[in-house]
């Protein structure tokens, strides 16, 4: 079957993409980013809980020690406020950092740099209205929410399960056991269970993420008509550009038109191509300050005609003109002695003339 213009088949524009990045319209998944900062945390505190267990150890020594309670004043005194303000710091510390600077970067790498955009934060009353709500529910991306949030939440179940349940009799024991084999026990199931699903998860994630990449760019699919109309918005109207070229070149033939009273001579082929030099004392070579084909020619000479310029008939000159030198060019070298022939012609004439009219 043919594909039709409003078919969303073509891929996004940079145009596009950059209208949908300034909206906020990126491929991002969350669950990647909570994954990660999860694991960040959980290894932090893995790898710092001594530090963390010898500053709470000292807060509590410091809390519950004879000088406590036998001195008075003594939490005001001995800067014991000061004092657990900083080992909670030192304590959090290891843990904190790590998980804001996880965040930081996954999102810089997802969203291809840093992105802020108003446009996303701004309210929109089309989400307000309760059908548009209503479609959003029952639409075809709410479902594959929905079903992957039922997926994640069963194999998480699943990890749970296979964690904690081969751990059934020591965990039916811990109410008789010692305080440190209880922390040790419940601890070691913590990390292992917050691993496992960390794991599963970070798998699901990175899939989140492939999806969440292929869903945007499927959102900003495009068609034919609106390549067509981006293009043209673009680039400019194709029928204004052609009248602003029209009027261009309608002020620049004025302007040429405007230089033959003071040229020096018109070359002509009689008709169809006409070139106009100028050339004055100082001047390095002549310089072509007008030329044209056709109508345009012929209004060359007319015009030349009206203010006495001089026309001098030469058709291999006239072409080679036209066709190597530019509108305010010079001459080049080759063509010298043959303008510079006509040029002395042309002198010789206006001098034989003044002789005549004086005498």
């Amino acid at each position: 079957m043919a594909k039709t213009s409003q078919e969303r088949t073509e891929l996004p524009t940079a145009k596009r993409q950059g209208e949908a990045r300034r909206k906020g319209q990126v491929a991002k998944s969350r669950d990647l980013t909570s994954v990660s900062v999860l694991i960040t945390g959980g290894a932090a505190v893995y790898l710092s809980r001594n530090l963390m267990f010898g500053h709470f150890r000292q807060i509590l020594e410091s809390s519950w020690s004879k000088e406590s309670f036998s001195t008075p004043c003594y939490f005001a005194v001995s800067g014991f406020f000061t004092n657990i303000i900083a080992s909670i710091f030192i304590m959090l510390a290891p843990v904190i950092l790590p998980i804001i600077a996880t965040a930081v970067i996954l999102n810089l790498v997802q969203v291809k740099g840093f992105l802020f955009s108003f446009e996303a934060l701004r309210m929109s009353f089309e989400n307000l209205n309760p059908l548009s709500g209503f479609r959003r529910m029952f639409s075809l991306r709410s479902l594959t929410e929905f079903i992957k949030s039922v997926f994640k939440m069963a194999i998480v179940s699943y990890a749970v399960y296979s964690v904690l349940w081969p751990e059934r009799v020591a965990l039916s024991e811990l109410a008789g056991r010692e305080v440190a084999d209880f922390l040790n026990l419940t601890g070691t199931l913590a990390l292992k269970l917050l691993f496992r699903v960390a794991g599963i998860m970070l798998c699901l994630s990175f899939a989140d993420f492939l999806y969440q990449r292929w869903q945007t760019r499927k959102d900003l699919m495009m068609t034919r008509q609106e390549i067509k109309e981006e293009h043209r918005q673009s680039e400019g109207n194709p029928q204004i550009k052609s009248k602003i070229r029209t009027v261009q070149r309608s002020l620049a033939r004025q302007r040429m038109l405007s230089r033959i009273p003071k040229a020096s001579v018109i070359i002509t082929n009689p008709t169809h191509f006409a070139v106009v030099l100028q050339y004055e004392t100082g001047m390095q070579a002549p310089i072509v300050v007008g030329k044209g084909v056709d109508f345009l020619a012929q209004k060359i000479i007319a015009t030349g005609r009206k203010h006495g310029v001089s026309i001098v008939r030469n058709p291999p000159l006239a072409r080679a003109l036209y066709k190597q030198v530019k509108l305010d060019e010079t001459i080049p070298i080759e063509l010298y002695r043959a303008v510079a022939k006509i040029l002395a012609f042309i002198y010789q004439q206006k001098q034989g003339t003044r002789r005549n009219q004086n005498g």
